[in-house]
């Protein structure tokens, strides 16, 4: 099964379709496939480098984030903002419940996983993640797909799974997530906590927006999207944009579809 983030490394025979890289970055070659890993790349900003090649190292204690926005109970979108972490039990549990199928048009199914150990609340980003996607906003475009959250992985269309950044890395690899950015891998949507609690600086703390973008565009490369750019300045960013790096001028935004 092919594998999708939102930069991939290409390996093996398979054709994809190349993403430039500047030639003063550091960032590891990537690409945009249905087939191949896609991620948002590495910031060139971040000196953490993942070698699976590396000897295990005792994982820095979790520090709160400095840009975290304060959770508000009544917003499902802004619950279990935690502290960042590196590591977490390294156990991958599906959270149990089925939803209502939401949308119109062929179903596609859904499961929610977590990785244990990792703090907050499963049942928020499980709440979160069906909010997410059964907005028309979101990947049911106009009819084109219906979605349902069920709590059998194994049977499920893709799954979506909140993850400690070193099992990002080692399930997003050979993309060097580094840890920090998330990946789409087959049909696992992979997100990083530390995004996910925290966000990244140039969305102004709009940490809802961003989590909504963070679903939904890696959920896109489970569909077999590839990456995009801003299409004007000023502009709402194209969901499958790598808004994670560089919003190039346009506006946050974390709908596929912002006027539906």
């Amino acid at each position: 099964m092919g594998i999708a983030l939102g930069l991939c490394v290409v390996s093996g025979a398979a054709t994809v379709l190349m993403v430039s890289v500047p030639e003063d970055s550091d960032a590891p070659p990537v690409a945009d496939s249905a087939g191949p890993p896609a991620s948002d790349g590495v910031p060139d900003s971040d000196d953490r480098r993942h070698n699976p090649d590396d000897e295990p190292t005792e994982a820095a204690t979790p520090s709160p984030s400095p840009t975290a926005p304060e959770e508000d109970e009544d917003n499902v979108l802004l619950r279990s903002i935690e502290e960042e972490v590196d590591t977490a039990d390294g156990d991958i549990e599906t959270i149990p419940g089925e939803g209502e199928v939401m949308g119109d048009g062929p179903l596609h199914t859904f499961a929610v996983e977590t990785e244990t150990g990792l703090p907050g609340d499963d049942d928020d980003f499980a709440e979160a993640v069906e909010l997410i996607l059964g907005d028309p906003r979101s990947w049911g475009e106009s009819g084109d797909r219906s979605l349902q959250r069920v709590d059998d992985a194994e049977d499920a269309d893709f799954r979506v799974l909140l993850a400690a950044p070193d099992t990002v890395d080692d399930l997003c690899a050979p993309l060097n997530t580094n840890g920090y950015v998330s990946c789409a891998q087959g049909n696992r949507a992979i997100i990083n906590q530390n995004r996910w609690v925290s966000g990244v600086d140039h969305f102004d703390d709009d940490l809802e927006t961003y989590r909504i973008y963070l679903i939904n565009h890696e959920v896109g490369h489970t569909f077999g999207h590839g990456h995009v750019s801003c299409p004007e300045e000023g502009e709402p960013a194209p969901v499958m944009q790598q808004q994670t790096l560089d919003l190039q001028g346009c506006e946050p935004n974390g709908w596929v579809d912002p006027d539906a």
